[in-house]
């Protein structure tokens, strides 16, 4: 990937991510990524991520898929891909490939991305590991960042990302049992002010 378009997605990444990202890492990455000359719509990148971390809370933040503007508008999903990206949707399941989907039938994202500029979007993850609580119940939310550079919608693009976003907190079963159990938004902001 062309130098120029690399400082230009890591500007625009640090834009729209509310942690401080390990610029030099992403860099690297993206410089060493041979993006192929090809019809689809995104291409994968390596499963690296950075660790950020502060008391009772840390990240994982990864960059997930290359995104081709140009192809943004040229892509029709197949009935079979719809219901499984609906079905993926409606359990709780996180995939950047379905996200993908999701967002190739989002007529808005589609349309900024076809106007952007810029050769290449982004779909990254941020991934928050939770235990800032009165109980020190751990929560999990995963949410997809969307890099699109230089848009002047970036309130869309956040719009799809919070509707992708998945709450999860760990309960306990048995003693020693524990497994994730999916909430709202509204239940992890709940247990956020629960300090006495």
């Amino acid at each position: 990937m062309e130098q120029s378009t690399v400082e230009n997605l890591i500007k625009e990444t640090q834009l729209a991510v509310p942690i401080i990202i390990d610029e030099d890492f992403f860099r690297n990455i993206l410089t060493n990524i041979t993006v192929p000359v090809s019809s689809k719509f995104y291409t994968f990148l390596p499963k690296k991520r950075q660790l950020i971390q502060e008391t009772n809370r840390y990240w994982f933040f990864s960059l997930r898929r290359i995104l081709r503007n140009e192809h943004a508008s040229k892509y029709q999903l197949s009935s079979w891909k719809k219901l499984w990206e609906s079905l993926a949707s409606s359990i709780g399941l996180y995939s950047s490939n379905v996200l993908s989907r999701n967002l190739r039938a989002d007529k808005d994202l589609i349309s900024l991305m076809s106007e952007s500029k810029h050769p290449y979007s982004l779909l990254c993850k941020l991934e928050t590991y939770d235990y800032d609580n009165h109980n020190m119940d751990l929560f999990i939310i995963t949410k997809p960042i969307l890099v699109i550079p230089d848009t002047k919608n970036r309130s869309r693009i956040i719009s799809w990302e919070n509707a992708n976003t998945r709450y999860q907190r760990e309960v306990n079963l048995f003693p020693f049992i524990n497994r994730l159990k999916r909430i709202t938004p509204e239940e992890y902001l709940e247990n956020q002010n629960s300090f006495p």
